[in-house]
């Protein structure tokens, strides 16, 4: 769900559910269907389609693997990291503010990280 992305600052979190940039109301999700999955040791390459604001382009997100590891409970987990960069003006997230001294508040690329703890059950 777009609406669970948080920020500290609360302007900015009801900023980032506006029209300006995530259209909450028009479009409550963000979605990312693979295609591919690549292993080579603990290199993960994962292909797939990235949807926000109905504007859907295929991106390569790269990143590793580690462990297995036995956690609090009992429980066996591993743990994936996973990184790509998107120009978010291709998804309709096309704000952008001037600043004083020269530049833009917001770069045009943008870096998603997604960090996951997977576990057997």
């Amino acid at each position: 769900m777009a609406g669970s992305i948080v920020v500290k600052d609360e302007n900015l979190q009801g900023h980032l559910g506006s029209p300006d940039f995530f259209d909450l109301e028009r479009y409550p999700e963000i979605r990312f269907a693979s295609t591919d999955i690549r292993r080579s040791g603990n290199e993960l390459v994962i292909d797939g389609d990235l949807t926000i604001k109905d504007q859907t382009h295929r991106v390569e997100a790269r990143g590793n693997v580690s462990g297995p590891a036995v956690t609090l409970g009992d429980v066996t987990k591993i743990g994936i990291t996973l990184d790509t960069v998107i120009d978010r003006t291709q998804f309709g997230l096309n704000w952008n503010a001037p600043l004083p001294k020269g530049g833009f508040a917001v770069a045009n690329e943008v870096t998603l990280t997604v960090e996951l703890a997977l576990s057997e059950g």
